[in-house]
């Protein structure tokens, strides 16, 4: 197995499974872990009228600007790692951080739960279509923990040394992770360009993610980012030149 995947080469699978309606189900839709609690249970329903097998995986979470990238977890396993869902029913898994040590920051993780195909429905209808959650795994936040601080920006990254496209930055200073929902710009002329009606993405503890944005209004200078930030709303105004933006608190 290589030790670095690209989770953004993993992502499209999740689209075109959940688009297939699959019978595998999955609960929690994240997992939280600490030094007190350092165990979790997830319960795996089967709504379909034949067994099915998933696999579940751990893998280690990290992030560059345009990708995020799973690499091999060595301290939380699953368990068991393959496992059989009757017809209509339910299996847990237990999900385990294994150091007796507590974490020196928030760990992050992204836990795989991957529907097997069966061989006679496939022979059968022809399809071989794999469902995929991806479920965020959050390891030793601290106590108290405030929403972290994100700075928004918009800037021009180049594309091929002749052209380039406006991106939005989010980057989080804090040393928890910041989960980003309901994104959109309002531009200086009234226009608005909405990047996620739901989820768009995580910026984690000290890192920065940024999203292109392909609908962005002509002969602005200013515009005002709007998010959900952890279930928090939170306004920025952002000032745009023709190569960066520079990010001012509203």
């Amino acid at each position: 197995m290589p030790t670095l995947k690209r989770f953004a080469a993993l992502f499209p699978l999740v689209l075109a499974a959940h688009a297939y309606a699959g019978s595998l189900q999955v609960s929690p839709i994240r997992v939280d872990l600490s030094a007190e609690q350092p165990a979790a249970v997830m319960k795996l329903h089967n709504s379909g009228s034949a067994p099915i097998t998933a696999q579940v995986r751990v893998f280690g979470w990290s992030q560059t600007l345009d990708e995020d990238h799973l690499d091999e977890a060595q301290q939380i396993v699953a368990s068991p790692p393959i496992i059989s869902i009757p017809a209509g029913g339910d299996q847990t898994v237990r999900i385990l951080h294994t150091s007796r040590e507590a974490p020196a920051g928030e760990e992050t993780y992204r836990l795989l739960v991957d529907e097997i195909p069966q061989a006679e429905t496939a022979r059968t209808s022809g399809v071989r279509m794999q469902l995929r959650y991806s479920v965020p795994v959050f390891a030793g936040a601290p106590a108290n923990v405030v929403m972290p601080k994100v700075d928004f920006a918009l800037e021009h990254v180049p594309v091929d040394g002749k052209t380039s496209r406006l991106v939005l930055r989010a980057s989080n200073r804090d040393a928890t992770h910041a989960q980003l929902s309901q994104v959109r710009i309002e531009w200086q002329n009234g226009r608005t360009t909405e990047l996620a009606p739901g989820l768009l993405g995580y910026a984690l503890a000290h890192a920065a993610r940024q999203w292109p944005v392909t609908d962005a209004a002509a002969g602005v200078s200013t515009a005002t980012v709007h998010a959900i930030v952890n279930g928090k709303p939170v306004s920025e105004r952002v000032t745009l030149d023709s190569k960066l933006v520079v990010s001012s608190a509203k």
